[in-house]
């Protein structure tokens, strides 16, 4: 386990004792303790590890092992309940204890039909369930209602001893190892990734977990290996295509693995939700210039040493998949109206049921929009058995085609929008323009989400129609400079979607901001000289590289970094 935890077993003992749970909580390296009363359950809660969760657990629990699991170890929340399970980690140790120590350890009670002196005193018990109930509305503490996935039992029963040993047997008839198994897979994963990776990648996932690797330790892998298909496409050659295309393909599948790792173990981190978001770019992007350095250097595979210079396609495909990503992030963003921005602070979770089941119209309209895997896997087949010149145009007609039904949907969906666009939603959208200044206005229209992609899509197409047209020879420069630029844009929206505001002023300051980038790079690409030219627009993309690199990393990796959802991506 990541972290110490301490169980603490409260309410009234079962008729068959509490091996059972013992025995599950110790497999789980769970510390079991037990308290007489909510004094002795106050001291336990504020004297153990700062660094640790705590746990009260209902003597009655009968449920799986997993389930148990769930309500103890997930790391995303600092307070979880389940049935009969609350669990406190951080600041809520205090509330908690706080809150048991208002808790009188005797309560009277009459005794019917004696006088009204006569008074019996008896531990008043405590139960995890209202203890959690108490702690959300009186208390203010966002109390995170374990969703568990369906199948798994978690229930509370005191007596008679068949109805538990029944419990015990409805327990024992449901596998929940395959249960567990099968949740590491997320629901909304596309055709191809379903079909051609999750399918086995869960049970690589499952043995990472017992050999002790962790999700960061996948994710840096499935880095290396796109790294190195991207350098094996610089050779320009036929093998170094193939070679490419199955690190790329190699390194799509780690990355779901590092997820379902992460999911199957409960080892989620903040700093490797950043790095999952960030690796991807990095790696279809790097993939993206090897292919351009390997088909202008050497040429299309059977061609006379005239190589196919495809950095305008390469530049125009990276500028394609970015805003149709912002296209998505600024609408979610922009959804958030002012009654659910008011409501957005409940963590209250439906119960977790089965998937709806997929038809083939569901199937359809997810690879129409080109997911990740289908873009991964597109772009592995064409490299392998055709050229880079095919592979980007591919990318280019089935990017444009799925950016249109993507913003016509959105755009119907926003005009049908009810109530005012939230000020945290304004906000967030201004923030994603890259600029300073702009008008909130624009930005409260039903359509005022597009504002950012849109203005990002033209100074990109803009910066890349003026490179093609009067200095091509600077496009492979550019497009680092787009790399530099568009790792900060990304950075933006994940600050944004893990609930961290927007980037400071200075750092949009000196990163120039959009018009300012906009004005600059217009005049080095307008600079007469090809040469002067060319190592202008590099030394800005360093410049600009160094600066949003080295501030994304120190933010996420401080210790007070927040952990960006599971969609960020």
């Amino acid at each position: 386990m990541r972290v110490p935890i301490t169980a603490v077993l409260i309410g009234p003992h079962p008729v068959d004792g509490d091996g059972y749970l013992r025995e599950n909580l110790a497999t789980l390296g769970v510390t079991v303790v037990d308290a007489n009363g909510p004094a002795a359950t106050a001291r336990i809660v504020a004297s153990a590890s700062a660094t640790g969760r705590v746990a009260l657990i209902d003597r009655r629990f009968v449920g799986h092992k997993h389930a148990l699991r769930l309500a103890l170890s997930d790391p995303r929340w600092p307070v979880l309940h389940a049935t009969g399970i609350l669990t406190v980690s951080g600041a809520a140790r205090e509330s908690l204890a706080a809150r048991l120590r208002a808790i009188p350890d005797l309560t009277g009670h009459r005794v019917e039909g004696g006088s009204p002196a006569a008074q019996l005193t008896a531990p008043r018990p405590l139960g995890a369930d209202t203890l959690a109930a108490d702690l959300a509305a009186q208390d203010g503490v966002a109390v995170h209602e374990v969703a568990l996935p369906e199948g798994l039992i978690a229930t509370l029963i005191t007596e008679p001893l068949a109805a538990r040993k029944a419990g015990y047997a409805d327990v024992a008839a449901i596998d929940d190892e395959a249960i567990r198994l099968r949740r590491a897979v997320k629901n909304d994963d596309g055709l191809f990734t379903t079909l051609c990776v999750s399918s086995y990648s869960r049970y690589v996932a499952r043995w990472c977990a017992k050999s002790g690797l962790t999700p960061n330790f996948v994710t840096t892998v499935s880095l290396l290996v796109a790294l190195a298909g991207a350098g094996a496409a610089i050779t320009g050659s036929r093998a170094g295509y193939v070679a490419a295309a199955v690190a790329l393909y190699l390194s799509f599948v780690l990355d779901c693995v590092d997820g379902q790792l992460a999911r199957y173990s409960l080892t989620f981190s903040r700093i490797g939700s950043w790095l999952d978001a960030t690796f991807d770019r990095v790696k279809e992007y790097a993939v993206y210039a090897g292919l351009a350095i390997g088909s202008a250097r050497h040429g299309s595979v059977g061609s006379h040493g005239h190589g196919d210079d495809v950095w305008l396609l390469a530049c125009l495909a990276m500028a394609l998949q970015t805003v149709r990503h912002h296209v998505d992030f600024a609408f979610h963003e922009g959804q958030r109206t002012e009654a659910a921005t008011e409501t957005s602070s409940s963590t209250k979770v439906t119960a977790a049921g089965p998937p709806p089941a997929k038809s083939p119209v569901y199937w359809a309209k997810k690879s129409i929009i080109l997911p990740i895997g289908e873009r991964w896997a597109m772009i592995s087949i064409l490299t392998a058995f055709f050229t880079p010149k095919v592979t980007f145009w591919a990318l280019l007609i089935w990017g444009v085609f799925a950016l249109a039904y993507i913003t016509a949907g959105r755009v119907a969906r926003s005009l049908r929008q009810r109530g005012p666009r939230g000020a945290a939603a304004v906000g967030a959208l201004s923030a994603m323009t890259d600029s300073v200044g702009v008008p909130r206005g624009l930005l409260r229209h039903p359509l005022g989400w597009l504002l950012p992609p849109v203005v990002q899509g033209l100074s990109y197409l803009v910066f890349i129609l003026v490179a093609q047209f009067h200095a091509h020879s600077t496009l492979a420069a550019l497009f680092a400079l787009l790399g530099a630029v568009i790792y900060h844009q990304y950075d933006i929206v994940y600050r944004i979607r893990a609930g961290a505001g927007a980037p400071p002023r200075r750092l949009t300051l000196a990163l120039l901001t959009q018009p300012g980038r906009f004005v600059l790079v217009l005049v080095l690409l307008f600079l007469p000289a090809s040469d002067s030219r060319t190592l202008a627009v590099a030394l800005l993309a360093g410049y600009l590289a160094v600066v949003a690199v080295v501030e994304s990393v120190r933010f996420w990796t401080r210790p007070a970094a927040p952990a960006l959802p599971a969609d960020a991506a």
